[in-house]
């Protein structure tokens, strides 16, 4: 049943993803156009002379800015419509229906979280390859003639490799563990985000009035909660590790991973308990709209 459930979830939710996915693709040809502009191709030439700006300049610094704020527009927009397709269909009207489904209760958080999760993560990727796509035709514009991205990619390679190296022999530091974690977060933060948000529309609905305000009242209150016990935990770790700074460049690289682990490890708990909460509430305190 739990395969059914994500395969309908899957489906609702798909109609409005693979139209910011399409959103992601029209803005990154846009930002794309914007390095076309004679200011960007002019960068490339031995004896540019810069003449002042045009009104193709300008637009092109218009369409970046556009190409910035709306990505970011997508990347929060997916996450807030997961929100609000949870909140629409288990709190409101619609909640009637899916809660007359014979399947537990656990079967239909783990359908939701899942399948939003998935969903928050092609978006947030495709955002990172849209601004990785955008850094390489800035590159193959303003490379000289007889340069290609593709030697630019082998001597980038080349260094990073050369610095992962000169890292780990002469001060001790794992570069590569530091962005394990980091891929880590990458890949587990969407399904934390979701279950978090979850969690505090489900709070929401403890209160008899203003319930969606109280919700994002709770969901802020989450987040400072979260940054505070991080803060707590970085500044012990930092004062644990203080006195190696002093004689051993290791002490940093512990400080770092240790950094990367314990908000990996403090996400994870917290969205255990908020969907525990959300359990809880849709289990024994369900009071829809």
């Amino acid at each position: 049943m739990l395969g059914k459930l994500i395969k309908h979830e899957w489906k609702n939710v798909s109609k409005v993803g693979c139209l910011m996915l399409v959103f992601v693709v029209i803005v990154s040809f846009f930002g794309w156009l914007a390095f076309q502009s004679p200011l960007w191709r002019g960068l490339a030439e031995d004896n540019y002379y810069y003449a002042g700006i045009n009104p193709w300049d300008i637009m092109s610094f218009f369409t970046l800015f556009l190409y910035v704020l709306m990505l970011a527009g997508v990347t929060y927009g997916i996450v807030i419509y997961t929100g609000v397709h949870f909140y629409k269909t288990m709190y409101t009207d619609e909640g009637y229906l899916t809660h007359t489904l014979p399947v537990g209760k656990h079967q239909l958080l783990v359908s939701k979280i899942l399948v939003s999760g998935i969903w928050v993560m092609l978006v947030i990727m495709a955002v990172i390859a849209s601004v990785t796509l955008l850094i390489l035709s800035f590159v193959g514009v303003v490379l000289p003639e007889g340069y290609t991205v593709g030697w630019f990619l082998g001597r980038l390679f080349q260094e990073v490799d050369t610095v992962v190296r000169e890292l780990r022999q002469e001060m001790g530091i794992d570069l590569m563990r530091y962005l394990t974690g980091l891929l880590f977060s990458v890949l587990v933060g969407p399904f934390v985000s979701v279950t978090t948000i979850f969690g505090a529309i489900s709070i929401g609905q403890l209160f008899t009035k203003l319930r969606v305000l109280m919700a994002i009242v709770s969901y802020i209150g989450i987040m400072i909660c979260n940054m505070l016990i991080n803060s707590a935990v970085r500044s012990i770790t930092m004062a644990a590790h203080m006195n190696e700074w002093i004689s051993d460049a290791r002490g940093f690289d512990r400080y770092i991973n240790s950094t990367v682990d314990s908000g990996n490890i403090i996400g994870i708990v917290m969205a255990a308990l908020l969907y525990l909460v959300s359990w809880l509430v849709i289990s024994r305190k369900l009071n829809m709209e």
